[in-house]
């Protein structure tokens, strides 16, 4: 999806000083530098499990709610939003006594069906390399890992759908008081329970598998999770309609009457918690020395387990693993 605009201001403010702000006065041209930076961030943002989604709070209009309505208004550029949002920022940092140091990157991408805005927050970590001369120098890069956080709005949604789950949001980790300041700026709200709503979503899956073909189930799970992985990738909502279509060898009405039975209706996206898709179709444990997985599909098949005596059986072990057992046993 092609990028609209892209700004960048650098703030920060460590423990008993003020706050310093450095912002752009004209956005960032969108060249090919600038949108691999763009897609390198969005896509550590997009890959992490800790994302959570909701919508803006009614309690109270947040500034970046309260901005981003004049900005679709045509009351002010996306430089000025950009600026006054992160100047909010500024202001909730000293007022919270909270500390950081990063670039924060707005970003829109818009095209016929989708309109976008993205705003991350980014630190910086230093590089060392050897320059042309083959002395050694010292560099910046924006730290994508585990300081990275930020929001996305998809504003088409926000505007048709107020009462669903615009907004996905990464917290700050490690740091209450800047995820408290963080939270206020976005007036993030409403937290969906991703982890139930897919287990019950995975319950009328599994139930429905009575009316699959015996052969056919396991390919039918996993095209399923397939479908909803890709959508969870992409952070867009599981639509069952577009799942049914999607599925081979499956009555597509059927299927949506029988969801529609467990409160799933055709036309609710449903956000899909990923670990929760994975362990649909992998069981995996993992102890000091030991670790086990195998496919769900294998239970009662080639695995076996006695809840009573606490004991897994497995019928036919892998090759490797059943050389390894052998060698060892010669030796």
């Amino acid at each position: 999806m092609p990028v609209t605009n892209l700004i960048a201001h650098r703030l920060s403010r460590h423990a008993d000083a003020k706050a310093v702000l450095r912002s752009r006065e004209d956005e960032l041209a969108i060249d090919d530098n600038a949108t691999a930076l763009f897609d390198t961030i969005k896509s550590s943002f997009l890959g992490r499990l800790s994302r959570v989604h909701g919508s803006f709070t009614t309690e109270d209009n947040a500034p970046l709610q309260r901005e981003l309505e004049a900005f679709l208004a045509k009351e002010c550029s996306f430089v000025q939003m950009s600026v006054a949002v992160t100047k909010q920022l500024m202001q909730m940092l000293e007022e919270q006594q909270s500390e950081l140091d990063g670039h924060l990157l707005f970003a829109i991408e818009k095209s016929l069906d989708h309109h976008r805005l993205y705003l991350f927050i980014a630190g910086r970590s230093k590089l060392l390399t050897l320059d042309d001369a083959l002395n050694v120098s010292s560099s910046y890069t924006l730290d994508t890992g585990p300081s990275l956080f930020g929001i996305k709005v998809d504003l088409a949604e926000w505007k048709e759908r107020r009462n669903y789950a615009y907004l996905s949001l990464l917290p700050p980790r490690g740091n209450p008081a800047l995820t408290e300041s963080f939270y206020l700026l976005t007036g993030f709200s409403n937290q969906l329970n991703k982890e139930e709503a897919t287990l019950n979503f995975l319950e009328g899956v599994e139930t429905y598998a009575t009316q699959v073909p015996e052969e056919a189930v396991h390919e039918y799970r996993a095209q399923v999770v397939d479908y909803c992985m890709e959508q969870e990738a992409q952070d867009s909502p599981v639509d069952l309609q577009g799942l049914s279509q999607a599925v081979d060898g499956i009555d597509s009405e059927a299927f949506l009457r029988h969801m529609a039975s467990h409160n799933h209706e055709a036309d609710d996206g449903l956000r899909v918690d990923r670990r929760s898709l994975r362990r649909y179709v992998k069981f995996a444990g993992r102890e000091k020395d030991l670790a086990v997985s195998f496919s769900s599909y294998q239970l009662n098949k080639r695995v076996q387990y006695d809840a009573e005596r606490d004991m897994l059986s497995i019928h036919g072990i892998p090759k490797s693993l059943r050389n390894q057992l052998l060698g060892h046993l010669k030796g």
